[in-house]
């Protein structure tokens, strides 16, 4: 098999169906860590395909691999891949939207019950030997309280409607979507500022983009109520990690529960060991099936350009796609 058809994959975790799909298109693959290392920057040079999960790829690394004509991205993020570079170099980006959008909805809640109705401080008690000690571990009804959605996308979308089914309130902003979708949703459109304002939850669906880098910084924080909840299920850079301390330290906001940080892992542990914030490791769309959805489709978008064809979840539009020329 000719080195030309080269598929590296640098994934934590993939699927063998993922593998024997692009090896029946005619494609060599190789599996290697997720990190930038001698071995793949050797691999690079002469990779036709790259399959990667949240691992940086920068414009410097593109300009070096001339033989590479796709990066699918596994997930729905791709602020990891240098995609402007990618498109002057002829190179096409993909992503995987919708295959984890449940998976993410249902951690959201998890994450909203767990600081509402104080889980994770229940269990530690009970591991301690302790009963229904401390005395205020006592929760609260979710049933009439509001909640605050930035982003009704596929994700967005399935959380208010799980919110409907708790009996709350949902408002939510997106900018970018029709009437008709936020009443698909179930949720009634409101400004960004309203939304942040009378959330008792606030839950971050949004990609990162510089429009909604430190969307949540000082001053939304001030505007939330002081007994309300920031959650982050989205990205990491989407909040000020430093005024989140702050508003958290102050009683600004009762606390917070986050999945996704600035840094990965989180270098910095004072959000990590905070009392009044919870914190998981990017683990909202890891559910069985929603990854076997997304080793699918990354590997779906790769069978496409081998094939000399526009991959379906094309990110960008390369004026002269390498995957259209021969040999």
């Amino acid at each position: 098999m000719s080195e030309k058809r080269k598929v590296i994959i640098a994934v934590a975790s993939w699927h063998p169906d993922e593998v024997k799909m692009m090896e029946e298109a005619g494609a060599t693959v190789k599996v290697i860590p997720d990190k930038v290392n001698d071995v793949f920057l050797s691999e690079m040079q002469t990779a036709t395909a790259l399959v990667v999960g949240l691992l940086p790829i920068p414009g410097q690394l593109l300009a070096k691999s001339s033989r590479l004509i796709i990066v699918a991205r596994h997930g729905v993020g791709y602020d990891s891949v240098d995609v402007k570079a990618a498109t002057e170099l002829g190179i096409v980006v993909t992503n995987t939207p919708g295959v984890n959008s449940d998976a993410v909805a249902d951690f959201t809640y998890g994450l909203i019950l767990a600081v509402v109705r104080q889980i994770p401080h229940s269990w530690e008690e009970m591991r301690k030997g302790g009963w229904r000690k401390p005395q205020n571990l006592e929760g609260v009804d979710l049933r009439g309280k509001t909640l605050g959605i930035i982003g009704l996308g596929r994700i967005g979308s399935r959380v208010s409607k799980i919110g409907n089914a708790f009996g709350l309130k949902v408002l939510a902003c997106d900018p970018y979507i029709t009437e008709q979708d936020f009443k698909n949703a179930g949720a009634q459109p409101v400004s960004r500022e309203q939304a942040i304002s009378q959330a008792d939850y606030l839950t971050l669906h949004t990609p990162l983009s510089e429009e909604t880098r430190k969307m949540i910084s000082t001053r939304e924080l001030s505007r939330m109520k002081p007994t309300a909840f920031l959650i982050n299920t989205s990205r990491g850079e989407v909040v000020d990690e430093e005024a989140l301390l702050q508003a958290v330290d102050k009683g600004v906001i009762a606390g917070a529960a986050l999945d996704v940080y600035g840094e990965e892992p989180p270098q910095d542990r004072r959000i990590c060991s905070h009392p009044k914030i919870l914190t998981t490791a990017h683990l909202a769309g890891l559910t069985k099936e929603a990854m076997y959805r997304t080793f699918i489709a990354a590997g779906t978008q790769v069978v496409h350009v081998l094939k000399g064809e526009k991959p379906p979840y094309a990110l960008n539009e390369p004026k002269n796609p390498r995957y259209l020329k021969k040999g």
